[in-house]
């Protein structure tokens, strides 16, 4: 890491009030980061755009999954930079790349490259602005109440989450997308920079970089990033969190054209899309307190099966009844609301601390790119079938899959150690 190595005990070098505002900023940069200021609205507006261009919805899917690519991709180079540079410069300079990129998006032209391109770079520069790297701050100040700080920290994804997709449903009846995004670029810039001052006025130690840091981080419990990576436990969490997040995901972006489809209107998708936040937000919380507790892979193992039941209503008559829909969007919300805690938290339970940030960046990046592969193969396969029915089908297994391959993780390994 680029900053002061912390005591054994992180949660003593900070005080009580201090970790708070600490866990409130990386809340707070959440909420108007990259997942609710674009990812999260998406959806919304996938018909709108389509209809400005004259795409099919595989077209306008392109910028969601690329989105997804490039935060698969800028998520171990946050972590990467942050080892080197600090928390404090990575995130900053990410807050001010994503409203650009954004800006970018609102003046888009009729461009399919263009779409790709900007898509990219959103996702690439927002990396920073995503759990990747607002939660790689957490394990440097916390320690026995990680999974609690961690939760309440995700809480910010969930509210923004739940919001962001009413907001953009009602100011899209009173304008188009290309204002929204105009007007989002914005608000992330302001409320990001908010939430970096939160965090890192009340973590100086963040923001100085030492020349001793390098050699002092070498003798941290844990494994390299190379390490991890020669053990199956390292790809067993990448391969788990990418089929999980490209099930879960696709059906997500796709959940409000679904629901038009089924003759509900745009209004119930706009609140199943924000039902998915509220769901975010509820798996974050109790997710948090429960993994101090109880072992992280069994709790893993119930929030997937959750995801099984979400898509078990979608592909059953009941995706007919408006508060089906609903229920099942909250399902699909705790189901990948878990993955938010679940990667740092068994990152850090797994493979320490030594190359967290490096770790956690890799691992991030899988689920992400499991994001970007989702929602186009969801869009793909409605515009050759005419029906979302076979990807919710295998979404559904998927998430079976998930549930059963988390559980082979095994013990986790002494303190003090890693595990290969």
């Amino acid at each position: 890491m680029s900053t002061k190595v912390m005591p054994t005990s992180p949660e003593t070098s900070a005080t009580k009030s201090a970790s708070v505002w600490i866990v409130c900023g990386a809340a707070l940069g959440l909420m108007f980061g990259f997942g609710p200021m674009f990812f999260s609205v998406v959806g919304v507006f996938l018909k709108p755009m389509a209809a400005t261009f004259g795409w099919g919805r595989s077209d306008v899917a392109v910028l969601p999954m690329f989105s997804m690519v490039g935060t698969a991709l800028g998520a171990p180079v946050v972590g990467y930079l942050a080892d080197r540079l600090g928390w404090s410069k990575v995130l900053a300079g990410a807050i001010v790349l994503l409203a650009l990129s954004i800006v970018a998006l609102a003046v888009a032209p009729a461009s399919h490259v263009y779409f790709a391109i900007v898509g990219l770079l959103i996702g690439f520069f927002g990396a920073g602005t995503t759990a990747a790297g607002y939660l790689g701050v957490l394990p440097r100040v916390f320690d026995k109440r990680l999974g609690m700080a961690l939760g309440f920290a995700m809480i910010g994804t969930g509210l923004g989450g739940f919001f962001a997709p009413i907001a953009a449903n009602r100011f899209g009846a009173m304008t188009d997308w290309r204002h929204w995004f105009g007007m989002s670029a914005l608000v992330a810039l302001v409320l990001g920079t908010v939430a970096h001052r939160l965090m890192f006025r009340n973590l100086p130690a963040q923001e100085r970089v030492s020349a001793d840091v390098q050699v002092a981080t070498s003798t941290e419990a844990g494994l390299t990033l190379g390490q991890a990576m020669k053990g199956y436990r390292f790809w067993l969490i990448a391969i788990v969190m990418f089929v999980i997040s490209g099930a879960i995901l696709g059906g997500f972006v796709h959940l409000a054209p679904f629901a038009s489809d089924r003759g509900l209107g745009r209004t119930i998708g706009a609140q199943a899309a924000g039902l998915v936040g509220a769901g975010l937000a509820i798996a974050r919380v109790g997710l948090g307190v429960v993994l101090d507790r109880v072992f992280g892979p069994f709790v893993a193992c119930i929030c997937f099966v959750v995801g099984v039941l979400g898509f078990t209503i979608f592909v059953t008559d009941a995706s007919h009844v408006p508060s089906m829909i609903l229920l099942a969007a909250l399902m699909l919300g705790i189901s990948t609301g878990s993955e938010g805690d679940l990667i740092p938290f068994l990152a850090r339970k797994y493979f320490g601390k030594r190359s967290f940030g490096a770790i956690y960046g890799c691992l991030f990046g899988a689920a992400t790119l499991g994001g970007a592969v989702g929602p186009f193969l969801y869009g793909l396969a409605f515009d050759r079938l005419g029906s979302y029915t076979l990807p919710h089908i295998v979404s559904l297994v998927a998430c079976a899959v998930g549930a059963v391959g988390v559980l082979l993780l095994g013990h986790y390994p002494k303190a003090g150690s890693g595990s290969k």
